[in-house]
């Protein structure tokens, strides 16, 4: 055991209380929270639906699908499984194109390592959409609290799908399952020495089993759910050993001597770019030179393309990406892509301009540098673009963007979330339609998760 934080034992007494005595009525009471994890449901949902429609993802769902058993739950494919063999498939269609939800306060996705286990634990059991809603909350508050607890180095070495995932899954399943802060943390404490060392390196290179970890995760936090109610406990200073001597990421002390405020799901961001969100200001700043002072000019006039960036940017330099994950994880290949189109959807991003001749020789002219001075947060990840033509005078034009859309200070609104679900699940009329019910009423709450869960994903 290493040495342990003088507050850990009171900040792990606060965790659980905040969760105490928790009910689904009590809990939703609050509206503003209420239609926060509703979004967070649907957003992530949508980002299902549009993962599952890629080979690899319809090739995982085929290979755990029974031929003799329908199965517990149900795939974003329309497939049925294992409730973990279902929420592994779910979460690799959701992070699979960046498009899932995620927390700006640390280095985590906290939906989609409690979404999917949880929608497949509901099906399964006969939970309704108000029990999913606040194991969501719950699930979401604990995993997001060893986050801040246990922050990252920048530049990372670690990826918070491998790390986290599989706290985040034990914490909502368990509390679905019992609704007790002290089996929760139970299962927190056995689902943090299930962690997995992912290389983040193994994102910027694309290689695709990143995509996996989240699902990893998932099946991993029902193992650590089933293991703590079987007896096979861990050590309440498990979290320590693994994240602070195991992995090097010291407890903050700022995190464990004081108590968090709102939920932590409110902190939440959703996203529009389909690629990683380190590269956001950065794909912003290239698209405002792309419909401006760029507008009708060659590539070919561009000479170098300076990404003056902050920490959490600086390894993601590949300039030759070949699968859509490096692209994603790739400044030169957003950056390049975006100028050379100048559009910003999701396409941008897909497969289509990996290869693009223009796309590929702008990636080449493309350096990063370090922003600098470093603003404060909610300005902690910004990017400025610095442009040079190559005319004869070697114009400089320059766009500097501080914060993109989805940050705190440009947090997306309701009604934005919900058309950008609408533009996502076009093959699934239905997904939207649902998400707008759930997420500005309470007409579905007390509704069976499985009714929901079919009328949403129906093509």
């Amino acid at each position: 055991m290493t040495g342990v934080p003088a507050d850990w034992t009171a900040w792990r007494e606060r965790l659980a209380a905040r969760i105490e005595g928790v009910t689904p009525g009590s809990l939703l009471a609050d509206d503003a929270l209420r239609r926060k994890a509703a979004l967070v449901l649907m957003d992530d949902l949508a980002a299902m639906h549009v993962g599952a429609s890629h080979a690899e993802v319809i090739a995982l769902a085929q290979s755990f699908a029974s031929p003799i058993a329908p199965g517990e739950s149900m795939t974003a494919l329309g497939s049925r499984g294992p409730r973990d063999k279902v929420a592994a498939v779910n979460a690799a269609a959701a992070g699979w194109d960046e498009l899932d939800e995620g927390y700006r306060p640390a280095t985590c996705h906290g939906g989609l390592y409690t979404v999917p286990a949880v929608i497949a634990e509901a099906e399964a059991t006969g939970r309704t959409l108000e029990e999913v809603l606040a194991a969501v909350v719950v699930g979401y508050e604990v995993v997001t609290a060893f986050a801040r607890a246990f922050p990252a180095p920048r530049p990372l070495v670690l990826h918070p799908h491998a790390t986290l995932s599989p706290i985040g899954a034990a914490a909502a399943v368990t509390w679905l399952r019992t609704g007790s802060a002290a089996r929760v943390m139970q299962a927190v404490d056995v689902a943090a020495t299930l962690s997995m060392s992912g290389p983040f390196s193994h994102a910027v290179s694309g290689a695709l089993v990143r995509n996996a970890w989240a699902g990893a995760g998932a099946v991993l936090g029902f193992l650590a759910s089933d293991l703590a109610s079987a007896g096979l406990g861990g050590e309440p200073t498990g979290p320590v050993d693994v994240f602070a001597a195991g992995y090097g990421q010291a407890a903050d002390d700022l995190e464990l001597a004081g108590p968090h405020g709102s939920w932590a799901i409110l902190d939440g961001y959703h996203k529009v770019y389909a690629a990683c969100q380190y590269t956001h200001s950065a794909l912003e700043a290239a698209l405002e030179l792309a419909q401006g002072p760029l507008e009708g000019r060659s590539v070919d006039e561009i000479a170098e393309v300076v990404v003056s960036t902050h920490p959490l940017a600086y390894s993601l330099d590949n300039r030759q990406p070949t699968t859509t994950l490096a692209g994603k994880f790739s400044l030169p290949h957003v950056v390049a892509a975006v100028l050379v189109t100048g559009r910003t959807d999701p396409a941008t991003f897909g497969e289509e301009l990996l290869d693009d001749p223009a796309v590929a020789s702008l990636r080449q002219r493309v350096r990063l540098a370090p922003f600098e001075p470093l603003p404060a947060a909610p300005h902690d990840r910004p990017a400025r673009l610095t442009v040079t033509l190559t005319d004869e005078s070697a114009t400089s034009l320059e766009a500097q963007v501080l914060s993109a859309v989805g940050g705190p200070d440009r947090p997306l609104e309701e009604d934005q979330v919900l058309d950008k679900i609408t533009q996502l699940t076009s093959a699934a009329p239905r997904l939207a339609s649902v998400a707008h019910r759930v997420v500005a009423t309470r007409e579905l709450d007390g509704e069976p998760w499985s009714v929901v869960l079919a009328e949403a994903w129906q093509r």
